[in-house]
């Protein structure tokens, strides 16, 4: 449902994303959230406005803490390796999987004390683990920060032990503007310098004159909006006020059934839990190699679907900018291949450029 915003809550809205300085964005905020009409439709609204200002709140507290001289922890995750999978569950089941995929041996102290990483290393793939537990048990705030510090990780692995917790911790993420469910945005939209509205795909439930329209009704001037063929304008709302959908994968304990999408199960094989974890995030392995070489032993991940040129690119920017040919080894053949050819998973690629 369309919240139908005020055009001052809008124009609030709009030097709100505009701004920078986290203080400044702070203070419009709360401003936003004062003007903005209180009922039904803005319920979901209202709640995302306050985790947003929560958030922007401790930005701020963290930045004076770095000017002061305090050595409070900050809770953030650089990616370093090839994935980087945030692990979600209750509080011990998710820290004995994280010792059981890492091979370290963490205790909860710890866990508590700022977010643990750890190395999950199978089928030549290198992905980094952060460890995230959500539940009742560790309280409002530490629960806010995992789930922040989760947010930008390529993929959720949801560890789901009982029936209960899925929708527990869908529930805990929705509130927090995050979809763990539908592993797809409907609806993205990436703020730019410049350009003007661009809007990429087509829906069969919007047209594209009433997207851009209800866009630069919010003062939005530049921005490219990548629009699903289901997506709606209730959908098209949710991205302008920062909704996100993180691919997520259920692990379910080995005697419990639930019925959600992308559910793997481990079963102590790594190998076979990676290939369970690249399948269900619709990756394939990609090998290359270089003229009178080997293939390299670690794979490149692309999205299923993905094009030879699209491995170009990811592999250096001057391959993709004079590209000639490939060839590619599939099985027990080898062809010459374009750039528009489609890849599959364990293909092996040579890249003539």
């Amino acid at each position: 449902m369309v919240t139908n915003l005020t055009q001052e809550a809008k124009a609030k809205w709009a030097e709100a994303i505009a701004a920078r300085d986290p203080e400044i964005k702070l203070r419009l905020l709360r401003e936003f959230y004062s003007v903005m009409p209180k009922h039904k439709s803005t319920e979901k609204l209202e709640l995302s406005i306050k985790r947003q200002i929560a958030l922007l709140q401790e930005e701020v507290e963290r930045k004076r803490a770095r000017k002061t001289g305090s050595t409070k922890q900050e809770w953030t995750v650089k990616k370093e390796d090839a994935l980087q999978l945030a692990l979600i569950g209750r509080l011990y089941p998710s820290i004995n999987l994280f010792n059981a995929l890492t091979g370290l041996h963490v205790d909860v102290y710890h866990t508590l004390m700022k977010p643990l990483v750890g190395a999950f290393r199978a089928l030549n793939i290198r992905s980094q683990v952060i460890l995230a537990p959500v539940d009742e048990s560790i309280g409002d705030e530490k629960r806010d920060r995992f789930i922040n510090v989760s947010r930008n990780a390529d993929a959720l692995v949801v560890l789901v032990d009982e029936p209960n917790y899925v929708n527990k911790v869908t529930k805990w993420f929705e509130e927090r503007n995050i979809d763990i469910t539908s592993n797809r945005p409907k609806v993205e939209l990436e703020h730019t310098p410049h350009g003007g509205i661009r809007i990429v795909g087509k829906s069969e439930k919007v047209g594209e004159s009433e997207v851009f329209d209800f866009i630069t009704s919010f003062k939005i001037r530049n921005a490219v909006v990548k629009l699903s063929n289901d997506a709606t304008i209730d959908d098209v709302e949710d991205a302008i006020f920062g909704r996100v959908s993180r691919k997520s994968i259920f692990v379910l304990s080995k005697d419990l059934y639930v019925p959600v999408n992308n559910a793997v199960k481990f079963y102590g094989d790594s190998e076979r839990f990676m290939h369970d974890l690249i399948r269900s995030l619709g990756l394939i392995r990609v090998f290359t190699k270089k003229v009178g070489s080997e293939p390299v032993q670690e794979p490149i991940l692309l999205n299923n679907g993905s094009k030879v040129i699209d491995l170009a690119e990811r592999t250096h920017k001057d391959f993709a900018r004079n590209f000639r040919f490939a060839r590619l080894w599939r099985e027990s053949s080898l062809i010459k291949v374009g750039k528009d050819f489609r890849l599959r998973d364990l293909d092996v690629v040579e890249i003539h450029a």
